[in-house]
This record gives C-alpha cells, structure tokens and sequence, in this order.
C-alpha cells in the first residue's frame, strides 16, 4: 500500500508549498500552488466596499427628521358647556355621541327662581322709571308727567299701570299741597295789603282833619287874644291836633307792620318753593343712582333667564355628558359637557423633546404617521408645523419636559383616504422634517458632541 507523503513541520497556510520526492517517485510533473492571488483579490474587494461605504456616507444625502407622539385635536378646541350660576335640572335633550347643530339646545334648567327674580328686580326698575318720570315733572314744573314710552307701552301689564297711576296720584296731590300752602299765604298778603289800605285811608282823613282844625285854629287865635273868644276853646281846638298826629304816628307804624309781614310771607311762599324743590332734585339724585343699578341687576337677571336654555356654541358631537338626573343640582362654573367642533381643521398636538426644539419652527414640513390605523394600508400624511409653544411645559402624568408643536393636516391628502375618518383623540407620530445630512455626519455627531464636553472648561 502506497503512502502518502507527509508535509514538513513548517509548511504553513498561506505560504507557497513545493511537492517533491513521492511525486517524482509516482512520476507526476512538479507543481506548485500559491494563494497569494486570492488574498490580494479579497483585500482589493474590501477595500473597494470600505472606500465605496466611505464615499456614500460622505457624499450621500439622507432627509434627517425630528420624531414626536402626540394626539389628533381639532383646531378650535373643546367647547366646555357651562352654567355660571347653576341651577336645577330640568330637561336634557342630548346624550354621549350626538351630533348637534350650532344654537340647538341641549339642556333645560328650571326657570321658577331665575324667572322670579327677574320679575321682581323688573317692577323695581319699572317703579324707578315712573318715580323719575314724576320728579322729573316736578322739577321743571310740567302739567303733566311725561312717563318713558317703554312704561307706556306695558300700560296692559297692571303692574306697570299701578306705578304709573300711582305716580300720577302722588303728583297731584304733592301739586295740590303745595299750591294750597302757597294760596294760604297769598290770601294772608292780600288781607295785609287791605289793612294796609285800610289804614292809609284812615291816615288820610286825619290829615284832613288836621288841615280843618288848623285853619280853625288861625281863625280864632285872634279873638283869644282880644278877649273874644275863651282861652280854653283854642287850647281844645290844638289837643285835637296833637290827638290826630298822634293817631296818624301809631297808623303809619300799622302800615309799616303789615308791610314787613308782606314781605316775611313772601319769603314763606319762596322759602315752600325752594324746600320742595330742593327735596325733588335730592330724590331724583338717588332715583337715577337706584335706576342705574337696577338696569345693572336687571341686565344680569335677564341674562341669566335668556341662559336657562344652554346651547351648543358651534355644531359638533357631544361628549362628556355629566348631567344625568332630572332634578339633579348643577354647581356654579361646573362643566356639564362638552362639544367637539365639526368641520375645523385637524391638527396633531405633538410633545417635541427639549434637546430636539432646536429643530422645530413654524413652517416645517412634516410627516403624521397614524398609527390608530393598519401601517399597511395607511401611508404618512403631509402636514405642516404652524405653531411651537415659546416655553417648555410639563406633561401631568409623566413629569416630562416637552414642547408643544402643533402640525396642521393636509386636508386633501386625507381626502384621498377613503378609509380613514380621523377623530380628536386618536394617537399620531409625527416626523418633523429637519432636512438632509450625510451618513457621515451622523456617525460623527455623537463624537464630536462628547469631544466638545469633554473639551470645554467646567
């Protein structure tokens, strides 16, 4: 049996091998094998890999993109459907998932205490405005109250034809006692002006008086002196004189009196004139300030009437629906549902990492995964960024930092997704188009980032 021949101890792999001897020996030709060809053939075609790898990372463009989740919202928000006062439950007219129009009611509260309040702060305005009405003539003197044409109007209502006749009532009778007063002191001037004439008259006839007694005085002077006529004659005819001066005094101090009283009851008829006016201009002072803050009360009862009915503010479907008890008790500001605009545009509230806002400003392309649908049958939706919050927020469940990014849908691109209906709430990812960079440079980039820490001076 022929052997083998063997290879020397130091024949390795890789270097080139000469068989001799059994060779020879079988008579077969010399042959030598080299695998250096092979080496050199493997290191070229990694070198070309290496260099081509190099080139393209270097050269190729890549689109580079910020990656954030968020949740699909209509552009117009939730509208909360509150009651500022409250109130009691009286019908409910919508439930969870309806559509509703814009103004179309959806809850009734019971109108007893906001109707009667309103009632009662109304026949107080009414009352104010009739009472002012009255002043108002009394002040400048009218015949007659000019009452507002609003009073006028609800004269069928007896509430308000009780204010305007009572008013009516209390004008004439305040005008009746006035004037009576006033008549009462003129009658008393016109009695004081008859004893005035009176006694002038009764003057004037002593001076008349005195006029004959003094010529009759001069007449006899001379017989009294020649003996003719008796002393005391002469002295009885100048007492009489003296009697009637004296008389004429005490008159012209009647007249004088009676004058003065003229005048003191004049003042009195002025003295009611300006009391009762200065009473009218103090009450029509304090009815205006009382109108204008029943107009004020009025304004809010009847706003609080007209809002008995609470209606939807814009047409959408309702949701959260937190009344469902007729009677129950709605609290002040609670909110009792709410209304997800239809219609408005759809936008992707994105949370943006703090380190990537760098990355993100308005009017960057983007692309809005939506992973509430089958990924293969649902491509990437353009959208556009229209707004990034100026500071940094804080997620309330996860005590994350982010920034909030809204990214406005393409509306007709939806549109050519027929199977696809998009409803506030579904998730969404979105790719925030930052643009193209090279393989390279995303190598690199953590490099040179550790690099520049590392390098920079604590």
């Amino acid at each position: 049996m022929a052997k083998t021949p063997s290879l020397p101890g130091n024949a390795l792999p890789g270097n080139a091998l000469t068989v001799k001897g059994a060779s020879e020996a079988q008579g077969f030709p010399e042959l030598q094998t080299s695998a250096r060809g092979p080496i050199l053939a493997g290191m070229i075609i990694i070198g070309v890999m290496f260099g081509g790898f190099g080139l393209w990372s270097a050269v190729a463009q890549l689109d580079s993109a910020v990656v954030a989740g968020g949740v699909i919202s209509v552009e117009g928000k939730r509208k909360a459907i509150q009651h500022l006062e409250g109130g009691i439950v009286a019908d409910i007219l919508v439930s969870d998932g309806d559509k509703v129009e814009k103004d179309q009611v959806l809850l009734r509260l019971d109108p007893i205490r906001p109707q009667a309040n309103f009632q009662i702060v109304r026949g107080q305005l009414d009352a104010a405005l009739a009472l002012e009405a009255r002043l108002t003539a009394e002040r400048t003197g009218a015949e007659g109250i000019d009452f507002p044409q609003g009073l006028l109007d609800r004269l069928a209502e007896p509430e308000v034809a009780d204010a305007i006749q009572g008013q009516i009532t209390l004008f004439e009778a305040r005008r009746d006692a006035i004037k009576g007063q006033v008549e009462v002191l003129e009658s008393r001037i016109l009695q004081l002006r008859e004893e005035i004439k009176g006694l002038t008259e009764e003057r004037a006839a002593n001076v008349r008086q005195m006029a004959i007694l003094k010529d009759e005085i001069n007449g006899i002077q001379d017989l009294v002196s020649r003996g003719l006529v008796a002393r005391p004659r002469l002295l009885a005819l100048q007492r009489a004189v003296a009697d009637l001066e004296g008389e004429n005094a005490r008159l012209s101090g009647n007249i004088a009196r009676q004058q003065q009283a003229i005048g003191e009851t004049r003042l009195q008829v002025i003295s009611i004139q300006n009391q009762f006016r200065e009473e009218v201009a103090r009450q029509h002072r304090e009815t205006e300030a009382q109108i204008f803050d029943l107009r004020e009360r009025f304004t809010a009862a009847r706003d609080i009437v007209d809002r008995i009915e609470l209606k939807a503010p814009h047409s959408g479907y309702v949701v959260g629906l937190r009344a469902h008890t007729i009677g129950g008790v709605i609290r002040p500001g609670d909110t009792i549902m709410e209304i997800v605009p239809s219609g408005e545009e759809l936008v992707l509230e994105a949370q943006v990492r703090p380190e990537d806002i760098d990355n993100v400003t308005v009017g960057q392309e983007a692309d809005v995964m939506l992973t509430a649908f089958k990924m293969r049958n649902t491509p990437n939706v353009p959208g556009e960024v229209v707004t990034v919050s100026a500071d940094r927020l804080v997620d309330e469940r996860s005590g994350a930092p982010y920034y909030l990014a809204k990214i406005l849908i393409d509306k007709d691109a939806l549109a050519n997704l027929a199977h696809v209906e998009l409803q506030p709430g579904m998730p969404a990812e979105v790719f925030i188009k930052v643009g193209p960079r090279t393989p390279l440079n995303y190598m690199i980039e953590p490099l040179t980032d550790s690099m520049r820490r590392a390098f920079r001076e604590p």
